[in-house]
């Protein structure tokens, strides 16, 4: 089937299968999106940060728009986040829905990719995190607010933020907290901005946050994606100025905390009730990448990895990690979530450099 036929059956089942409240036409809801569907029992949970949520028979099911065979046309993707759910019966309910031309795919229990040395010059994809807290995850690269011009990081409202919980004006280090950094001595950025990641059913778009440079004495290295070797060769230059929008299929790298410079292939485009324990809760994505290693048995992400950028074969920015899961993909060693570039760089506020 075409891609709009595609996202048309996707929309068809929010309806009719997982019963959701459709708002069409929602201000700021991406065209390319057939509308908003709601989960009306999310909607019942209240709470910026909720403990727990009502189950449901369609919970730990993601849908999104993967290629056909043929490499030119599009079918259903029904991601399944919990194992036992594989061969349930409302993924057979959506695959007759598709009359077969949907994949059933495993991708495990999503969690945000949390974390490393001090980097003098600073690196695309090293540890980060804020001077409050005990974990690192990744620095994206840098950017430019867009009302202001002032210059900084980006990564995840979960690294930068630890969700909608860390106040704007605290700083930020490299190396992060869990690998070693000293607030004071290793600070390099002031935390300016957040998209605060939304619970009780209403979808977030991104999990992304923005960070001012501060005076630090250090470096910068803002162009060199780097390989994974203990003293890092350049691997790649980021084009900084030349996103691109993910398809299914393509080949894509990033360089982050954890896993360092890993390969990776788009599994699917467009998902929708991606839904993610940002360990507070449970989070629902819509309009999300998901991505599978190129080069098993090496995962594409681990935990720490979060606030990578992930670019293709030529730097061209196309994603930025955010979650991912230990199994399911691609030899079965996990699969990652991604916001698309344009996505984050559009509710920031910011531009890349």
């Amino acid at each position: 089937m075409r891609l709009e036929s595609a996202l048309e059956l996707q929309a068809r089942i929010f309806r009719t299968i997982f019963e959701f409240i459709e708002f069409p036409g929602l201000a700021g809801a991406d065209t390319a999106l057939p509308g908003l569907f709601v989960d009306p029992v999310l909607l019942e949970t209240k709470s910026a940060r909720p403990k727990t949520q009502k189950k449901r028979t369609v919970e730990d099911i993601a849908l999104g728009v993967s290629e056909d065979t043929d490499g030119v046309d599009a079918k259903l993707a029904i991601l399944v986040q919990d194992r036992k759910k594989m061969h349930s019966a409302v993924v057979e309910e959506i695959v007759d829905a598709a009359k077969g031309e949907a994949e059933v795919v495993y991708i495990g229990r999503q969690k945000p990719l949390w974390t490393a040395t001090r980097n003098d010059p600073l690196r695309l994809g090293c540890s980060i995190s804020p001077t409050t807290v005990k974990y690192a995850g990744t620095f994206g690269c840098f950017c430019k607010d867009n009302l202001t011009g002032q210059e900084g990081v980006l990564s995840n409202n979960h690294v930068l933020a630890d969700v909608n919980s860390v106040p704007v004006g605290t700083r930020i280090m490299q190396p992060g907290a869990r690998d070693g950094g000293k607030p004071v001595n290793d600070d390099i950025a002031e935390l300016l901005r957040f998209v605060p990641i939304q619970f009780g059913g209403f979808p977030n778009r991104v999990d992304a946050a923005f960070a001012t440079l501060v005076e630090d004495g250090r470096k910068e290295d803002r162009v060199t994606i780097y390989n994974s070797d203990n003293e890092p060769k350049p691997a790649m230059t980021l084009q900084a100025g030349s996103p691109v929008d993910a398809l299914p299929g393509m080949t894509v790298f990033k360089t982050g905390r954890t896993t360092r410079h890993t390969r990776g292939r788009v599994r699917a485009v467009n998902v929708n009730n991606f839904l993610v324990d940002v360990g507070v809760g449970m989070a629902r994505f819509d309009g999300q990448v998901v991505i599978e290693t190129d080069a098993a048995p090496q995962p594409f992400g681990r935990p720490g990895d979060s606030g990578s950028l992930i670019v293709d074969e030529e730097g061209r920015p196309v994603a930025l990690l955010f979650a991912g899961s230990a199994s399911g993909g691609a030899g079965n060693v996990g699969i990652t979530g991604a916001n698309p570039i344009s996505s984050v760089t559009a509710q920031l506020g910011v531009t890349l450099i």
